[in-house]
């Protein structure tokens, strides 16, 4: 699999216990001094493949706490059905992740092309009509977070976010 997480896993599991500790961000974050919370600090959607027909979403997710965080589905009122997919790394043979994407305590998943990545399917309404999406992020232990995508139209490249050294754009 290939995770793309910003701090050494440890093995340890610890059951998320997140209330108040969660939330979508509406502009840069500290890195110096990250918040101790859950936090979207991306969340982009674009056109996938050379056909255009398909609808790809990356989200990145720092995970300030000291728990594990349990991200379990992603939902949306704009497509009938958002699947997480994952590319091994070794082999790049793309599947649906099983199960729940985890995300270790003071760490970052970041969500991009060729590795875990959403997979949005049926628009109710076309993709090139929309400014922008609502996204229901799905915790184990039902935690939600909400968050707005912004749609990168042709031509446009998905940021690239590591965090503590800012965004970045590439070909």
């Amino acid at each position: 699999m290939n995770w793309a997480f910003c701090s050494v896993i440890s093995g340890l599991v610890v059951p998320l216990s997140l209330s108040g500790a969660v939330q979508a961000s509406d502009g840069p974050i500290d890195h110096i001094n990250p918040p101790a919370e859950l936090i979207v600090e991306h969340a982009e959607l674009s056109k996938a493949g050379s056909d255009g027909d398909k609808v790809e979403g990356y989200v990145t997710i720092w995970n300030g706490t000291a728990v594990q965080a349990s991200l379990a589905s992603i939902e949306s009122a704009a497509f009938g059905t958002i699947v997480i997919l994952q590319t091994d790394f070794r082999t790049g043979e793309t599947s649906v992740a099983p199960g729940v994407v985890q995300i270790p305590g003071h760490a970052e998943l970041s969500m991009r092309r060729g590795g875990i990545r959403l997979a949005l399917k049926n628009p109710i309404t076309p993709f090139d009509m929309l400014d922008d999406a609502r996204l229901t992020l799905l915790f184990d232990g039902g935690e939600e977070l909400e968050v707005t995508a912004t749609i990168i139209r042709d031509g446009e490249i998905p940021t690239v976010h590591r965090h503590g050294e800012g965004d970045q754009s590439v070909n």
